[in-house]
């Protein structure tokens, strides 16, 4: 996608938040501090809790920001999220490698694809660490943020820019009921759900979900 983008006349900056606080309040500012300091309108593009720091940025960053793209998104917790945290805080003060990679294919890939031993195979051959411990700082801001975003859905009906919100039929980790919430939340939202796809699916299906990503930017984003 970048590539597309950048041929379009875009310029793209990948930002990683280095935040002082692990709570979302703090991330949010942080990124929210990066888009002020740009010359120009920015586009937001997120996916997961990137997405989430796009929405909540949108909204703290006012006319700084010209339109976001959230790819499985979600604007508050649900049950099976607050259990799935608690497993990964739990695994992440073992070592029990092999169950944290069973529990990321199972929540990132669709039944079909873990069907076939080829892709498994091909998948931790190329991801040896896909299972390994996490780093602490990274695991602690993850589970902070979650922890801390709860129900959002009414502040985010005070979004005022050009949304497009994405979910994947199949999402077993965000699921795309939780993106539907915020495509209702959101007034100048559009929602695409993309049937038979996952939560790993803007890697996995690159050419299912990153062409209406871009028609999208090129509706609201104009290359001056």
């Amino acid at each position: 996608m970048r590539d597309e983008l950048v041929s379009s006349g875009y310029r793209v900056t990948t930002f990683e938040h280095r935040p002082s606080e692990f709570d979302w309040q703090s991330v949010v500012a942080c990124v929210t501090k990066f888009v002020k300091l740009r010359a120009e309108p920015v586009s937001l593009v997120g996916w997961s809790q990137g997405a989430v720091i796009g929405q909540e940025v949108t909204l703290a960053a006012g006319e700084q920001v010209c339109s976001a793209v959230l790819l499985a998104p979600y604007g508050r917790q649900n049950e099976i999220d607050k259990m799935l945290q608690q497993a990964w805080d739990s695994l992440a003060e073992q070592g029990a490698d092999s169950v944290r990679a069973v529990l990321g294919l199972l929540t990132a890939f669709p039944a079909g694809m873990l069907s076939e031993d080829a892709f498994v195979r091909s998948f931790m051959k190329s991801q040896p660490g896909w299972g390994n411990r996490p780093d602490a700082d990274l695991r602690r801001r993850s589970s902070e943020f979650i922890a801390s975003y709860q129900n959002r859905l009414e502040a985010l009906r005070g979004v005022k820019r050009p949304c497009l919100v994405m979910g994947f039929e199949l999402d077993s980790d965000t699921f795309a009921l939780r993106a539907r919430e915020v495509a209702n939340a959101i007034p100048r939202a559009e929602y695409l759900e993309l049937a038979g796809l996952s939560h790993a699916a803007p890697f996995t299906d690159p050419g299912s979900v990153w062409p209406p990503v871009v028609s999208f930017l090129r509706e609201h984003h104009l290359v001056v």
